[in-house]
């Protein structure tokens, strides 16, 4: 990882890919001597940055695609921070070269930050909307309504028994990931009853040291009773166990990929439900169907999903005890708002001789 400037000056910021709404772009101008501003890389073939300014940026504030693919890191010298509007960074390093070259030995000395910490005020609710809606059979209910328009009880419940809501007091929501996503979500969801395990990879508590928005998560780490190693296996196949709701916000990364399978889900609680919200290449979409056809989960909400996007008649669009939505969850209310706080915060703290907020480790991937 590059070692942080010391009192890094920062006066030419280059906006890439983002269509900022007019107070983001006027919170940028305030922050930089000079902004150049290009929306239409990355969806224009022929809009890139200009030769005659890349010599003179200091920082680059871009969508998930990162710099153009005709601009290495040689044609940026006075280059010290690239800022993502995005949490994940797995999608820059398949697109972008110039974050590739950040991964070679010797690298430039360049950090990257992600906007992770920007989507807890929608991806966390998800989960909370598809824990209940689960629980309540809400998708069964649609279904009979939308296809059969009549008024049935009897449908309601899709074992053929007399229905009833599953409550979520008293179950174990067990977070699989603890970044900025799952403290929310834990914060959520004890507030409605449930108990709250975690487990990441050292299987211990940490205290929130990323970029948070007041109010939300969990600072200290404290609302998990538990915390499980995923690098443990059998501290992990104790946290698998003890859930009820598995939540994974996991990012994609050599150690996570195909982490979970059907005979992992299997060790769930009778009714489990499973909430993925991380990235798709967690499991395999087979491996989730096996496990519903095994009746060891009782339902799923997917927002991401293998392959991604789903293949168009794939058996789990239509999948009687699964919700799939197309990777929307994090698309918050002011989302490039939050993405544009973020990128002034972490010049602030460059220009002090900080740490960034959110920065990457590339060979993490996270």
């Amino acid at each position: 990882m590059p070692a942080v400037r010391m009192g890094a000056t920062l006066d030419t910021l280059a906006v890439i890919g983002l269509d900022l709404p007019a107070p983001a772009l006027a919170k940028l101008r305030g922050a930089f001597p000079t902004v150049h501003y290009y929306p239409k890389i990355h969806t224009d073939p022929e809009a890139t940055i200009p030769a005659e300014v890349r010599g003179d940026i200091d920082m680059v504030f871009s969508q998930w695609k990162a710099l153009p693919v005709d601009c290495p890191l040689a044609d940026l010298p006075k280059l010290k921070h690239i800022q993502l509007s995005t949490a994940g960074v797995d999608m820059a390093l398949r697109s972008s070269p110039a974050i590739r070259e950040l991964a070679q030995p010797n690298p430039p000395d360049v950090t990257l930050s992600t906007a992770s910490g920007a989507h807890v005020l929608s991806i966390p609710n998800y989960v909370v909307a598809m824990t209940i809606n689960l629980y309540h059979q809400i998708q069964q209910m649609l279904r009979v309504a939308r296809e059969k328009q009549y008024w049935s009880k009897t449908e309601a419940d899709l074992r053929g028994e007399p229905y009833y809501a599953r409550s979520t007091f008293g179950r174990t929501v067990g977070l699989l990931g603890y970044g900025a996503l799952g403290r929310e979500t834990a914060r959520l969801l004890k507030a409605h009853g449930m108990r709250v395990i975690a487990a990441n990879t050292t299987g211990q508590s940490t205290s929130e040291t990323e970029y948070v928005i007041p109010g939300t998560g969990d600072p200290d780490g404290s609302i998990p009773e538990k915390f499980f190693s995923t690098k443990d296996p059998a501290s992990f196949e104790a946290f698998l166990r003890e859930t009820d709701v598995l939540v994974s916000s996991l990012p994609s990364t050599q150690y996570t990929k195909w982490m979970l399978d059907a005979e992992k889900l299997a060790l769930l609680k009778p009714d489990a439900l499973f909430i993925n919200v991380g990235r798709g290449d967690l499991i395999k979409s087979d491996e989730i169907l096996k496990a519903l056809d095994a009746g060891s989960l009782y339902g799923v909400a997917l927002d991401v999903t293998e392959p991604e996007p789903l293949t168009d008649g794939h058996p789990l669009w239509t999948h009687p005890r699964v919700i799939v939505t197309p990777h929307l969850s994090g698309n918050v209310e002011g989302e490039l708002s939050i993405g544009t706080d973020i990128a002034v915060e972490n010049a602030e703290r460059l220009r002090k001789g900080l740490k960034p907020f959110n920065v990457v480790d590339i060979q993490k991937g996270y």
